[in-house]
């Protein structure tokens, strides 16, 4: 009886770590993102980044660079979240394509981690303004930073 109380204990004990390992698992987690809108002609040509953090003022500025109807834009909580826009140099050639690899965040820091593939032929000959828009977590005044593989 007593070697099976014994085993009973290491078991709750061993439940009470995994618990534990779990939850810390949680607290590490990357914040979540989606990727809304990646367009070659849409920026502004100029390398920026910018932060909207209310529904109404994204309505409107997804109205301008989609030539959506406002209301169309992704609806979001700005209490949890936050919109992202990251705008490239321009460039002289099209057809590449833009990939978030990553998106992480480590106190009021975020790091994006992308890539672009260039056309293996020939690209379209023409002047593009490269423009990717994200939803992320939000936080309170961010440090943000696009980092290409």
């Amino acid at each position: 009886m007593k070697n099976m109380m014994i085993c009973f204990g290491l078991l709750l004990s061993n439940l009470a770590c995994d618990s534990a390992k779990i939850n810390q698992q949680t607290e590490q987690k990357v914040n979540q993102f989606e990727v809304l809108y990646v367009e070659e002609y849409g920026g502004s040509g100029i390398e920026e980044t910018r932060i909207i953090d209310n529904q109404a003022d994204f309505s409107l500025f997804w109205a301008e660079v989609t030539s959506q109807p406002a209301l169309s834009a992704k609806k979001f909580d700005s209490n949890e979240k936050m919109i992202l826009v990251k705008n490239f140099e321009s460039r002289n050639s099209g057809g590449n394509t833009y990939e978030i690899k990553s998106v992480t965040q480590k106190g009021n820091q975020i790091q994006v981690t992308y890539s672009v593939t260039s056309p293996t032929e020939f690209g379209t000959m023409a002047i593009t303004s490269p423009m990717m828009i994200l939803l992320v977590d939000k936080v309170e005044k961010p440090t943000i930073e696009f980092i290409k593989e």
